[in-house]
């Protein structure tokens, strides 16, 4: 336990000295990581010819490898391949002796799949499960009911998973967590052709770093051509103004009404109601991330957001229609996956007729 509170310290230290500027990105796009970990591996029974012993180990160590896809919605998949190795500290029970050789490796091919639960900041906590090949590798432990098992036996694996992860910057994260890793009971040959029945499990602690491919930027926009000089005019008649309109912004993934969006709205209903106009449209729009239809529903709650605003300021609803653009009509051109604040609005539009 002492060496468990030993590593949560430094890992804290380490992320408060990371630059505060940096946020999590959680945008779609493909990323790999690796870690190493102290591995607890938990006391096992082991029973031989109807005798059990409890097979004890020293804290070992372990290593990993993922590569995986974050899919813009707080999931993401990955493959993982680790290797943990704990030598025995002692064997007790029936038959056991003073010997402590031996060790309990497991080489692990895991698919996981995990959600990252994203706060606006540069700290992101995730939990998750992973499913996969286990290979569990008794070596040489000695006096097992009087017998040593060496033997390797593939099997099914699973894992549960929950850390938070510190972004570096656009691309590098830190990364920890916790991880429980658990082998199916299985039958290891023992040197005396006898086969004994061993639990294998371990508790993990995991620190690491993750790697998130950055997407191309979009390319700049065309300038636009130079105003072409035309020749003085008669004067024309006053024409009544074109429809009025307004745009107001909301924060990221969110459909609430900021207090700058509320006072625009509130200017918005006086004009209306001195302007003579009878019909108000109000359109709700995304920026990139995330996917097609969650932004469709997104950009509704935006629409609807604004028009309750109104209602509450005297508006008849009957009055105002909504409409939802999901991620298409953006502002700003942007390519998928990219927060733009600008693109994260509502423009609200008003008609005589």
């Amino acid at each position: 336990m002492e060496k468990m509170r030993n590593l949560f310290v430094a890992v804290a230290i380490a992320a408060v000295m990371v630059p505060l500027a940096a946020q999590a990105d959680n945008s779609p796009g493909w990323y790999v990581g690796a870690g190493g970990m102290p591995v607890f591996q938990s006391e096992a029974d082991s029973s031989v010819a109807d005798v059990t012993n409890v097979i004890k180990y020293d804290t070992g160590w372990g290593i990993s490898g993922s590569g995986g896809y974050m899919w813009g919605n707080g999931f993401r998949t990955e493959a993982e391949i680790a290797y943990r190795r704990a030598g025995v500290d002692e064997v007790t029970g029936t038959n056991a002796g003073p010997v402590n050789d031996g060790h309990m490796s497991n080489l692990s091919l895991m698919g996981n799949v995990l959600y990252d639960l994203e706060t606006g900041t540069m700290f992101t906590p995730y939990a998750g499960v992973g499913i996969g090949l286990g290979i569990p590798m008794a070596g040489d432990i000695r006096t097992v009911n009087g017998q040593t098992l060496d033997d390797t036996r593939p099997t099914f694996a699973y894992q549960a998973i929950g850390g938070v992860s510190a972004a570096l910057d656009d691309n590098w994260s830190l990364t920890a967590d916790y991880r429980y890793f658990r082998t199916l009971e299985e039958k290891y040959e023992t040197n005396l052709n006898d086969h004994a029945t061993t639990d294998n499990a371990s508790h993990n602690v995991m620190v690491g770093l993750r790697y998130k491919f950055a997407k191309p930027k979009p390319a700049a926009p065309a300038a636009a051509p130079a105003p072409m000089l035309q020749a003085p005019q008669a004067a024309q008649p006053v024409v009544p103004p074109v429809p009025q309109s307004y745009m107001v912004f909301f924060d990221f993934d969110k459909s609430e009404l900021t207090p700058e969006a509320k006072r625009i709205i509130a200017t918005a209903a006086e004009d209306f109601k001195n302007g003579k106009y009878i019909r108000i449209v109000v359109t709700g729009h995304t920026d990139t991330v995330g996917t097609v239809q969650y932004n469709q529903k997104l950009s509704e709650r935006r629409a609807a957001s604004v028009k309750k605003e109104f209602v509450r300021l005297g508006i008849p609803a009957k009055e105002i229609k909504t409409v939802g653009m999901g991620k298409s009509g953006l502002l700003v051109p942007t390519a998928d996956g990219v927060r733009e604040a600008q693109n994260r609005r509502a423009e609200i539009v008003f008609n005589r007729q």
